[in-house]
């Protein structure tokens, strides 16, 4: 990458004094902005990783969501993440203009973050099918495309300093027209990292994942990896560079203390939160609760596709009246349910880093989950709760039947659960690692002319000259090499 001391005809930006002329500044101003424009992520850029945060406020930051599941109470995914890094942006002095599926709910608006909506009846359309493998492509496809589109009608309204997308596709889009910075966030898994039931949909996962997904790695001028084991592959496998790229997981609010019950029907309990399909595993919640002993209950907080099926299957089992179905749970409702379970059973066989997790983990709630993907860099295996291998029923009723029986463990792993979330997973930590990402990206962009330029005419001005272009003139004025000198 060529940073703001590039040569452009023998003299640096930091060298040459201010031009009173217009032409020059346009020149030299534009040549930079789109070599920086189309610099990719595996191209190294100058810039420590040890930038302080200190004194980095009034930036404004167009960030843009995948736009599949509205904004709400109760949402989850890479939108609440989405929502609340926003949110943080906005507490520390920057101006944020969240692009997203708001819903009905205009509440969500604070001081200096500014929600954007969508506004595509095509995109209300797909987030009313049903929650199956092709509706989740389409609405994938459909939210990012209606996400990019709304983003591209506001940076023609409006100025920014930088672009931060948390889609795939809608980072790619975004990409090619416009020309600031772009960090991505990669809130998918890799599917060879993940354990899917059926081959067909490994295989389409697969085909997706490296056709969208590796050509937002190279097109965003720095990506953000929820899990560390996802920046190494980034690195080594894709070819981005080291310095482009940072490890920065999920954040969670502080959790509650265990403060009084919470009216689910049960006095001991594990919980599962999430929607009920098949890339959750409800239904290894319930063969388990089967093998389990008599006295151990569980609650279910979510709904989806598969809540007729896994009442049904509750019923053949024998375990219908130890699960409870609360449906969709709002925030200051979840917290309690958090607060008094016994643990989180969380049997996924793709998941990248839930919030469910790190939200229970700051409530001092030990995590039974699966060894996949982003999982352990969250729950630590023995230490802040259980992992065992996916699709495997009978570890999970041994590790469901071993927590519920061991109260002084169970304990101690809710302390040190408490005490990760604070120390590496809780929003002041993660929000100053994306602002450094932030500040590592605008710390040196060349500074405005004091005067705009105003170009009247279209044959006025300057000729665009592309990166290649530019590096071909800059080997133009190297010095020659005398051949005589060389023998």
């Amino acid at each position: 990458m060529v940073g703001p001391e590039a040569v452009v005809s023998g003299e640096t930006f930091r060298d040459r004094p201010l031009a009173v002329d217009k032409k020059p500044i346009v020149r030299e101003r534009r040549v930079w902005l789109h070599m920086h424009s189309f610099t990719p992520a595996n191209r190294e850029y100058p810039g420590g990783s040890n930038l302080s945060t200190d004194g980095l406020t009034g930036l404004r930051i167009l960030m843009v969501s995948r736009g599949v599941v509205p904004i709400r109470t109760g949402c989850g995914g890479s939108e609440l993440a989405a929502y609340q890094l926003a949110r943080y942006c906005a507490e520390r002095g920057h101006d944020v203009a969240l692009v997203a599926d708001t819903g009905e709910e205009a509440a969500l608006s604070t001081d200096g973050l500014e929600l954007v909506p969508i506004e595509s009846r095509l995109q209300r359309l797909a987030t009313r099918l049903p929650g199956n493998f092709f509706a989740w492509l389409l609405q994938h496809l459909v939210g990012n495309v209606t996400a990019a589109l709304a983003a591209r009608r506001l940076l023609r309204e409006r100025q920014f300093d930088l672009i931060h997308a948390h889609g795939s596709l809608g980072a790619i889009l975004i990409s090619f027209f416009s020309k600031l910075p772009l960090v991505y966030t990669e809130q998918d898994a890799p599917p060879w990292q993940c354990r899917y039931r059926s081959w067909w949909e490994r295989r389409i996962r697969a085909v997706v994942y490296r056709t969208l997904n590796v050509t937002a790695f190279r097109r965003a001028q720095h990506v953000a990896a929820t899990f560390e084991s996802l920046r190494r592959e980034i690195v080594d496998r894709w070819g981005v560079a080291e310095n482009a790229t940072s490890m920065i997981p999920n954040g969670a609010n502080g959790g509650s203390n265990r403060i009084g019950k919470c009216d689910c029907g049960f006095d001991r309990y594990c919980l599962f939160v999430g929607r009920l399909t098949s890339r959750k595993g409800p239904d290894f919640v319930v063969h388990a609760l089967a093998e389990a002993e008599d006295d151990v209950c569980c609650v279910f907080a979510g709904d989806g596709p598969m809540r007729g099926e896994i009442e049904q299957l509750a019923t053949s089992l024998g375990v219908r009246d130890r699960i409870a179905f609360l449906g969709r749970v709002d925030p200051e409702d979840l917290a309690p349910l958090y607060a008094n379970a016994e643990l989180l059973v969380l049997p996924s066989v793709s998941e990248a880093s839930p919030l469910v997790v790190a939200e229970a983990m700051a409530c001092g709630t030990p995590v039974l989950a699966t060894r996949i993907a982003g999982l352990p860099n969250l729950v630590q295996d023995w230490e802040t709760g259980f992992l065992v291998e996916p699709n495997n029923v009978g570890q999970l009723a041994v590790a469901l039947r071993f927590l519920m029986r061991d109260s002084t463990l169970r304990r101690s792993m809710s302390k040190k659960a408490r005490r990760r979330v604070g120390e590496q997973f809780c929003w002041s930590h993660v929000g100053r690692q994306y602002e450094a990402a932030y500040g590592r990206l605008v710390s040196f962009l060349p500074p405005p002319p004091r005067v705009q330029p105003q170009v009247e005419s279209r044959r006025l001005r300057p000729k665009r000259v592309t990166p290649r272009r530019f590096d071909r003139q800059l080997l133009d004025h190297r010095p020659a090499i005398d051949p005589h000198r060389l023998e």
